[in-house]
């Protein structure tokens, strides 16, 4: 059965995903209706084969919906991010008009004031979608730091700083005797669920900061 998604739709189904590898393991093509992408309907099958025939063409049932190729997943994603890079405030517009620029000039479009060899926006705005809460990519990422933790595990939990932030024992355990500790900025969320799963089973507090991929979204969480 096909499953048709609107843009805002498609972009947190990408948003979704840990990082760009499982993007590339989660869908085969983007496939699109021929309309404004803001009234466009698009379809993400598993795979390749889900994808295309046997003759490599959108399946019958696909077309009769009205569904032909967009763009491979993997320039889907980078158009995202380039955008972003540029605008890290980008609205749904915004993407739509990066996405439909791409599609048609196989280039990325360039946001003006924007230095081309930097590509990406100024201090200031980047500072103000962090303020906002937004990440850096199209992926939740996490701020994590330790917090607190019971004196008789406080052995423990150095030997795991020090193996995170690869540093010798006896600096993790300083570090830990005198908190907060920062573990680390802008994980993913699979490692930064693993960060925390660990010091959490000491009973230590970890503080999670999470950034989301698009300002409409709320902010992410783990487990």
């Amino acid at each position: 059965m096909i499953e048709l998604l609107d843009l805002q739709q498609t972009l947190h189904a990408f948003a979704a995903c840990n990082d760009d590898d499982e993007v590339h393991g989660s869908f085969g093509w983007v496939h699109a209706t021929d309309d404004d992408l803001l009234q466009a309907r698009f379809w993400l099958p598993p795979d390749e084969d889900a994808a295309f025939d046997e003759d490599s063409e959108v399946p019958a049932e696909a077309r009769a919906l009205g569904l032909g190729t967009f763009l491979e997943p993997a320039t889907f994603a980078d158009v995202l991010d380039v955008q972003k890079r540029q605008r890290p405030l980008s609205s749904l517009r915004d993407y739509a008009q990066a996405l439909a620029y791409y599609a048609e000039y196989d280039a990325f479009q360039q946001v003006e004031c924007i230095d081309e060899a930097l590509g990406e926006a100024e201090v200031a705005e980047q500072a103000a979608a962090r303020e906002a809460g937004v990440g850096t990519g199209i992926f939740a990422s996490f701020d994590m730091a330790l917090n607190a933790c019971p004196e008789a595990q406080i052995k423990a939990a150095a030997q795991r700083v020090a193996r995170l932030l690869e540093i010798p024992v006896g600096d993790a355990l300083a570090r830990c005797r005198a908190l907060p500790l920062l573990l680390g900025e802008a994980l993913d969320r699979n490692r930064a669920q693993d960060i925390k799963d660990q010091f959490e089973g000491l009973g230590a507090t970890v503080q999670v900061h999470g950034f989301k991929p698009f300002p409409w979204m709320d902010a992410p969480m783990l487990r």
